[in-house]
């Protein structure tokens, strides 16, 4: 056996076995392909934060009117006559009570205001971007590269806001003396300029209950973030296979988004009326334009296909969605996110 001929041929195998797998990663397979187009398509992954959802309240303040109550109203008529009028109504035949009309207004309710806060929970999507090379370009002793892209991405968000006020109200109890008029069946609504059945105008007897109050206030939004950019990028070698890039431009995002709130008013003494609830839904789509910047580093593992990571920051312009006495609006004045994918080279 020829010990040193078996070696020799055993080194030659691995040399070759070597020089095959750099034919393959390496130097003898050149990342730059005279053949390629200069297009490219970017599809990766993404993580958004920073939009801020803020709940304000539209509804303007309750004005005391004197002779105004919950269910009806007793206020001076066109005659102008200090003790009776026709310039009256209720709302119930439960208000007529022996020879008297009662009312009652409760002053104070609590009502949930504004919620000014953010929503920071990542939101999870993706990006697809498409863009073509125009240029290469010498800085100092490195190749650059210059050209266009245009891109879309895609992120949800949910969120889910419950809210709570309390306060102490008076309800007012007034009787009105009919005067021995028979009332018209409720609901029955007279004007100042009449004519009407007379009654009095100023209460025979007043009453007041005081009791602790709750509003509450349960918000749920859901929205959908469809963002549309375009603009230059440059991509510039770091070493070998790793290059730096960085894009920016024009972005617009397209929010589409459905709002159920849920408002609900209870009083703590019995005496005063059941506990309401009323329900709203509501559903909005807005662009918002704005500007957007992405840092990116590259790496090429073949003249085609590459991997990327890095972050971004965009900011546009807010949207809204508006409901009777209330509206919620997303900031969008700095998002900001990461990302990561595949590159791949044509």
């Amino acid at each position: 056996m020829n010990l040193p001929r078996i070696l020799n041929v055993r080194t030659l195998t691995c040399v070759l076995g070597f020089s095959t797998t750099c034919s393959l990663f390496g130097a003898a397979d050149p990342l730059e392909d005279p053949d390629q187009s200069g297009w490219f398509v970017r599809l990766g992954g993404r993580v958004s934060m920073g939009a801020k959802a803020q709940i304000r309240d539209t509804q303007a303040a309750p004005v005391s009117v004197a002779g105004a109550y919950d269910n009806g109203y007793v206020k001076p008529d066109a005659g102008g006559s200090a003790s009776s009028t026709w310039n009256w109504g209720y709302n119930s035949a439960s208000q007529i009570q022996g020879g008297d009309l009662v009312l009652q207004r409760i002053d104070g309710n609590p009502r949930v205001g504004g919620i000014a806060g953010s929503k920071d929970d990542p939101r999870w999507g993706g990006e697809l971007v498409s863009g073509f090379e125009f240029a290469r370009f010498n800085i100092g002793r490195r190749e650059a590269r210059f050209g266009f892209e245009a891109g879309y991405s895609y992120s949800g968000l949910t969120s889910s806001t419950r809210a709570v006020s309390t306060a102490t109200v008076i309800e007012s109890v007034d009787h009105f003396a009919l005067n021995g008029v028979l009332p018209p069946v409720a609901p029955y609504q007279g004007t100042a300029a009449g004519p009407g059945p007379l009654i009095s105008l100023n209460p025979s007897s007043h009453t007041t209950i005081s009791s602790a109050a709750t509003a509450s206030l349960d918000s749920r939004l859901e929205s959908e973030f469809h963002t549309f950019r375009v603009g230059p990028w440059i991509s510039v070698p770091l070493s070998g296979r790793l290059s730096l890039g960085l894009s920016a431009g024009y972005a617009t995002i397209y929010a589409n988004s459905s709002w159920d709130v849920t408002e609900s008013l209870s009083y703590a003494n019995p005496s005063l009326p059941a506990a309401t609830s009323s329900s709203l839904h509501a559903n909005g789509a807005h662009w918002s334009p704005g500007a957007y910047a992405q840092l990116r580093l590259e790496y090429r593992l073949t003249k085609h296909v590459g991997i990327y990571a890095g972050a971004d920051m965009q900011a546009s312009t807010g949207s809204s969605v508006h409901l009777p006495g209330r509206d919620v609006r997303y900031d969008f004045g700095s998002v900001y996110g990461g990302v990561a994918g595949v590159n791949l080279s044509f």
